[in-house]
């Protein structure tokens, strides 16, 4: 989980995983969690080679409905997006590298979303793409996909973005997959070029940190912990 694992144990959280990779994953107990962090992976939601995916489908709409606070990333966004009533689909085209999303005015404007710039060059790594669910907010859009993001009521938020990976993380990415930036695409770079902007990362990296301190204090505001 990158920074977003820094950002929760700097600030006193505790943070668990299910780690689906392994036989026979233990999905944890509605009543354990406070929250979801859900991030990616190469697989597509519609894989049939990975029969884990229905559990976790599972798990994800019995959380949602209990109204766990969630925080969704990528192959996370999309699964959400898929719970929800949103249809998971091919990108026009892959984007893969740090391109520039454009936030909407009516998504900064949500109290989850507060303090975010109009736009950011955050890293981009996916193939598929969401249509937004009913009832949620779109977050924004890049030029290489419509749907970057989106916000459903007060306590969900799915990125297709990935604000949480640090430089290490994108470096082994790069390596496990480096035949998927062989070539530059129209929104796909090499390698190269991604390298050369990792230095870029503390942009994505300040918008998650920005929105989890949202979505941590609104939760608590609605617990009552806070007045």
């Amino acid at each position: 989980p990158g920074y977003a694992a820094e950002w929760l144990a700097a600030h006193g959280h505790t943070l668990t995983f299910t780690r689906l990779f392994e036989p026979k994953p233990v999905f944890p107990a509605l009543a354990d969690f406070d929250g979801l962090l859900i991030l990616g992976g190469a697989m597509s939601v519609h894989d049939a080679r990975f029969p884990w995916l229905v559990e976790e489908k599972a798990f994800l709409r019995d959380a949602l409905r209990a109204g766990k606070i969630t925080l969704a990333i990528c192959l996370g966004a999309q699964l959400v997006a898929q719970a929800l009533g949103g249809e998971v689909r091919p990108n026009p085209e892959p984007e893969i590298g740090y391109w520039t999303v454009r936030f909407s005015a009516k998504a900064l404007a949500h109290p989850l979303l507060r303090g975010w710039p109009d736009k950011a060059a955050v890293l981009h790594w996916h193939f598929d793409t969401f249509t937004v669910p009913p009832g949620a907010l779109r977050v924004g859009m890049s030029a290489g996909c419509a749907a970057q993001g989106f916000v459903w009521g007060d306590g969900i938020v799915s990125l297709q973005f990935h604000p949480e990976m640090t430089e290490a993380m994108v470096e082994q990415l790069m390596a496990f997959e480096g035949h998927e930036t062989a070539e530059e695409q129209e929104f796909v770079q090499t390698a190269a070029q991604i390298r050369s902007k990792l230095k870029s990362g503390w942009k994505g990296r300040k918008l998650l940190e920005v929105l989890l301190e949202n979505m941590v204090a609104l939760h608590e505001e609605e617990a009552g912990f806070i007045s």
